[in-house]
């Protein structure tokens, strides 16, 4: 059995809104063992009480305003006006710095989309809130639940394709894994024919990509949607 405890370090963070600095967990990358990785990148760990997306949220224990590392540094003084009326004049102080479980971890991702969405945050980094939050709820065999959370993180995904700004939201995120992406979760919410045409996208970097895992994950998924595709126009034929 894993010590929790151990398994996880304090970092001290400051509020982008009110400045105060409080600490809060975050897990050690060493200390996981990795069980599985699905199609849409959820990695699942053979200790899930560990999961580090648990951890991605900082809440300030102060005024509540909630955010990732990808949140922009500074807000407007327009953007600090809104969180001072509609997240601080509201908020009844909680400490999400300790142990969180994935009902806690829940509600911080409810509150950093609600604070990504009162400050004008990139849309890649409101796609990386929702697509998590979605993880959350598949690991408590939510579904309708996940779904609906995916449908909302590939059109966030879709905007930041035509804005631009995904490398704001994720480092790693290069063109040809977004388009991966964008195609996977279209897949799941069977909009096939728009997954179709995005992992049509992503292959047409296959000469030109290093990410040669992701062109044979995009293969495969583009086979498995067309797959789909057919079956679901075979049943409604029926139907």
């Amino acid at each position: 059995m894993i010590d929790k405890a151990s398994s996880l370090y304090e970092k001290t963070c400051k509020c982008r809104h009110c400045q105060a600095s409080f600490t809060t967990k975050r897990v050690r990358g060493g200390s996981l063992t990795m069980e599985h990785r699905d199609s849409d990148f959820y990695t699942r760990f053979k200790e899930q009480s560990l999961n580090p997306i648990l951890y991605t949220v900082n809440v300030c224990p102060a005024c509540g305003f909630s955010f990732t590392d990808q949140f922009k540094e500074k807000l407007t003084p327009r953007e600090k006006d809104l969180v001072n009326e509609q997240i601080a004049a509201k908020w009844t102080p909680k400490d999400f710095g300790r142990i969180r479980n994935v009902p806690e971890a829940i509600v911080s991702y409810k509150l950093a989309i609600f604070a990504a969405e009162l400050t004008d945050q990139p849309h890649s980094v409101k796609a990386g809130l929702y697509l998590r939050l979605a993880w959350l709820y598949r690991s408590l065999e939510m579904t309708a639940e996940e779904l609906r959370l995916i449908g909302m993180a590939v059109d966030e995904y879709e905007l930041s394709y035509i804005h631009s700004d995904y490398s704001r939201g994720d480092k790693e995120m290069s063109e040809v894994r977004l388009l991966y992406l964008i195609g996977e979760l279209y897949r799941r919410v069977e909009k096939y024919d728009l997954a179709i045409r995005y992992f049509g996208k992503a292959l047409s970097y296959r000469n030109t990509t290093i990410e040669s895992g992701i062109i044979r994950m995009a293969q495969d998924q583009w086979q498995l949607a067309r797959e789909e595709y057919k079956e679901k126009q075979k049943s409604s034929k029926i139907g």
